[in-house]
């Protein structure tokens, strides 16, 4: 994942880019340009970052004179209904109205209050056209300077002070003490001491400058570990990245200063979230589609076949009784027959004897049309494609048991034979 961030101070503005990998964040590169106006400088972004294949997410960081600041105390402590409240409690340090101002707050170490900042919804709105149409829309609109406290600072139990050229913060290692954005000279940075001292009870000794020459009683802002040991990062020395630096990894700590929201909210997270589960998405709506589909199929597959068992039950019932012309319940009927056949030893035999049949029929008989049966003597009536046929049945009809008559043939136009074939029992009278 890359973390762009696009840190505007005067007409200057400076690009960096980091690569954050696990809870790791190493610099990628760093550059600083002059611009006179808007145009050009989305001239400038468009030659200076170019695209890049990994994930990446740009942080626009305001000019520290661009975002005001004042101390209040508010029972709010969750951050989303704080946002939602501060604009109307500020409005009355401004002339605009609660709906044309974007704010956000940090807490402070000590009294519990906090450090609220605001901005002007179309100054914002302006810088986030410019980026949007350069193809960068920024997620997060900040401040580099709120982000200090996030630096990997010197151990110390004492507060002491970070300052820059335009910017002052008084921190400890529980959080910030006190932030204002002012001229950092030897005279003012003592001033504001003083007066930190006696309203907050916190006494500085240190004092640390994070970019630029020293004055008497500063100390160097030691490099953190990411960006010690590199020469330059691009165009900048590595001192011109711990402003960038802070803003990243309060970034990835997800308590960053953010002026983005209300009116300006970003939500490109939810476009990136689709192109992310883009493919999960879409094959489960196939799924979705799939399974009634089938379901479907199904239904279709078991109501043919109940359509075709019908249909030979029908024509079974249709057989059996024939002169029947309305059946009420064709299974129903065929089984009391059955039972009504099962009755007694007559019906057994006509049983075995109708199975008899079934097992000596072959395929060249057609089917029998009627048969007449007592227990001793057959009438079988009935269709075959020969006459060979015919007589092949009265072999196996005479192999099983019974004594057959020459069988009656007729032949039909259509190649068919009718036949009738008399038989009765080995040994029984004529």
């Amino acid at each position: 994942m890359i973390i762009q961030i696009i840190q505007f101070s005067g007409k200057g503005v400076t690009f960096a880019r980091f690569r954050r990998t696990g809870k790791e964040i190493l610099p990628v590169t760093g550059v600083r340009l002059t611009f006179s106006d808007h145009q050009e400088l989305g001239r400038i972004l468009a030659e200076q970052l170019q695209p890049v294949s990994e994930e990446l997410h740009t942080i626009l960081a305001l000019d520290p004179a661009s975002v005001c600041l004042r101390e209040l105390s508010l029972p709010v402590s969750d951050r989303k209904k704080l946002r939602a409240v501060l604009p109307f409690e500020l409005s009355g340090d401004t002339a605009e109205d609660a709906g044309e101002l974007v704010c956000d707050a940090l807490p402070l170490v000590g009294d519990g209050s906090l450090l609220a900042g605001w901005a002007s919804v179309h100054f914002v709105a302006e810088l986030v056209g410019i980026l949007k149409e350069s193809g960068m829309e920024p997620e997060v609109v900040t401040c580099s300077s709120l982000n200090w406290h996030r630096l990997p600072l010197p151990d110390q139990q004492e507060p002491f002070a970070l300052v820059e050229e335009d910017s002052m913060m008084v921190c400890s290692r529980e959080g910030i003490i006190f932030f204002r954005s002012l001229p950092t000279s030897p005279d003012m940075i003592r001033l504001t001491l003083a007066a930190v001292e006696l309203s907050k009870g916190s006494a500085v000794k240190n004092i640390y400058r994070i970019s630029g020459d020293l004055f008497h009683g500063e100390e160097k802002l030691p490099l953190p570990a990411v960006l010690s040991g590199q020469d330059a990062i691009g165009d900048l020395p590595p001192e011109m990245l711990i402003s960038p630096l802070a803003t990243a990894m309060s970034y990835c700590a997800g308590d960053i200063f953010n002026l983005r929201n209300g009116p300006l909210v970003w939500t490109g997270k939810r476009s990136h979230l689709f192109k992310k589960f883009r493919v999960p998405l879409v094959l489960g709506i196939l799924l979705l589609l799939i399974l009634p589909a089938e379901a479907g199929l199904r239904w279709y597959l078991i109501d043919r076949d109940l359509k075709s068992i019908n249909s030979s039950i029908a024509a079974i019932y249709k057989q059996v009784f024939p002169t029947r012309k309305k059946a009420v319940d064709e299974i129903g009927e065929l089984k009391a027959e059955i039972r009504r056949l099962q009755q007694g030893t007559a019906g057994s035999e006509v049983l075995a004897f109708l199975n008899m049949l079934a097992i000596n029929k072959d395929e060249q008989i057609h089917g029998f049309s009627e048969v007449d049966y007592d227990g001793e003597r057959f009438r079988l009536k009935g269709d075959a494609r020969n006459s060979s046929a015919v007589t092949l049945m009265g072999q196996k009809l005479s192999t099983a048991g019974w004594i057959i008559e020459q069988p009656e043939l007729t032949s039909r136009p259509d190649g068919m034979t009718l036949f009738v074939i008399k038989g009765r029992r080995g040994g029984s009278a004529r």
